[in-house]
């Protein structure tokens, strides 16, 4: 089984979804995700239980700026291919550069069974890149041209 972050790309000022899939799974009962990011590039604002994860109760700690704590439970579990467990979503932050990258990373993570088993599972972290929004600039017209007064 395996846990991925999505790679995403969104312009300053945009809110991005950002899901965290699941590849297989047969019997998750019990989720713990601690997501890393960089606070100067992205704002977190929410986190939705993907459609699968619906019998699963939630609770996001997003206290500390540059990290969010996603804690599921359920009394049965769930079982599915390539479905986003979680989304997070974020609010991109004004970008000077070219281009921002925040690296999503899952730095501590436990998948349960409803029999209270630890499941295992890989990590697929991936980058956010916040480009620079292109604000509509208008181009000067162009100077008119005097006729010759001769």
């Amino acid at each position: 089984m395996e846990v991925s972050i999505a790679q995403a790309e969104a312009k300053s000022g945009e809110t991005i979804s950002v899901p965290i899939m699941i590849d297989a799974v047969d019997n998750l009962a019990g989720v713990k995700l601690v997501v890393l990011y960089d606070a100067n590039v992205l704002e977190f604002k929410n986190a939705v239980k993907g459609p699968k994860a619906g019998s699963l109760m939630h609770v996001v700690n997003s206290k500390t700026p540059g990290r969010v704590v996603v804690v599921m439970a359920g009394a049965r579990g769930i079982k599915g291919e390539n479905f986003p467990i979680v989304t997070l979503d974020f609010l991109a932050k004004p970008c000077a550069q070219e281009s921002c990258i925040s690296n999503l990373k899952i730095t501590e993570a436990q998948l349960m069974s409803d029999k209270l088993k630890d499941l295992e599972f890989s990590l697929k972290s991936q980058d956010v890149v916040v480009v620079p929004s292109k604000e509509a600039t208008a181009s000067p017209a162009p100077p008119e041209k005097m006729p010759n007064a001769s």
